[in-house]
């Protein structure tokens, strides 16, 4: 079996209770899972304590699927199923009457992405003070870095950037860390766990969010338009109407994808511990991976200013 309870790095704990992360993720197994089209590991036991601030979930066994090696990235095959798999999840709550039914469901521009916004605030000076921090920034990347800083409250609370409808279930933290792949299931391959950060947006930022990090440059550079079509065709195949929706507005989203995906890495740096050798590889070829696609696709053009 697989066991989780929060973490023992006190900036990530505290950051995980702020944010809701460990109450959520055990309400999305009860309420949302159930009612979804999503292949997750099965709920063994779950229970939280929020005045004693204790949780645990224990998840079934998944060691007969493969853990994809977030460094070596995913491949097209794989890609192309994850993909489907999440285009399926939020064909089921896109504009859906239940949509808004869980009070527990952060929702667009409320509160916590206010507190988002604000904590990315609050930590970007101190990332920006810091040598090892702008050691891993590309060559032109501290524009980006700025442009993105000062339009993120429009990113993440203005009517432009999420408007009122063509809305759905976000996963939020859409890596392939997050998900095992089960090769012997042609039909159905792909498990997605770690639910905490699910939330109410538009579910390109999952699409941005996948290709931005878990893809390799080069492999990612050849077939991100077709994933975002193919993406498209499946929701059109579930039954989503997507007839106020042309390419080049989903397009635009995902170029502000994108540049929102920036939060990671300067709420990362802060917040959880990359000391270790393995995490600081992590955290170094997500950072570029994410700073590739926002300068190949000059994404901050999709900003206000």
């Amino acid at each position: 079996m697989i066991a989780k309870w929060p973490s023992s790095f006190e900036t990530a704990f505290n950051m995980g209770m702020q944010f809701g992360i460990y109450e959520k993720e055990i309400k999305f197994y009860k309420e949302i899972r159930p009612i979804s089209p999503v292949r997750t590991p099965n709920v063994i036991y779950s229970d939280i304590d929020m005045e004693s601030k204790k949780f645990a979930l224990i998840l079934e066994d998944c060691s007969h699927c493969e853990k994809i090696d977030y460094v070596k990235g995913l491949t097209l095959e794989q890609t192309r199923n994850i993909i489907l798999a999440i285009a399926d999840f939020h064909a089921r709550w896109w504009d859906s009457e239940d949509l808004f039914s869980y009070d527990w469901m952060p929702k667009p521009r409320s509160a916590i992405s206010q507190l988002a916004v604000g904590m990315f605030k609050g930590l970007y000076p101190m990332c920006m003070g810091s040598e090892e921090f702008k050691s891993f920034i590309p060559e032109g990347g501290l524009k980006i870095c700025e442009k993105i800083e000062k339009e993120l409250n429009w990113l993440y609370m203005s009517p432009e950037a999420i408007p009122d409808n063509n809305l759905t279930l976000t996963h939020f933290d859409f890596r392939s860390d997050n998900i095992f792949y089960d090769k012997n299931n042609k039909q159905n391959p792909v498990l997605i766990f770690d639910w905490g950060t699910v939330l109410i947006s538009g579910g390109v930022l999952d699409v941005a969010y996948l290709l931005g990090g878990s893809v390799q440059t080069d492999l990612r550079r050849k077939i991100e338009k077709d994933i975002l079509k193919l993406y498209m065709n499946r929701l059109s195949e579930k039954g989503v109407d997507l007839s106020d929706l042309s390419f080049d507005q989903v397009w635009e989203s995902y170029l502000r994808g994108l540049c929102s995906n920036l939060f990671l890495p300067v709420i990362s740096f802060i917040n959880l511990d990359i000391s270790a050798e393995r995490a600081k590889l992590l955290y170094e070829v997500g950072f570029k991976r994410i700073f590739a696609a926002i300068s190949d696709n000059q994404a901050t053009d999709s900003l206000p200013s």
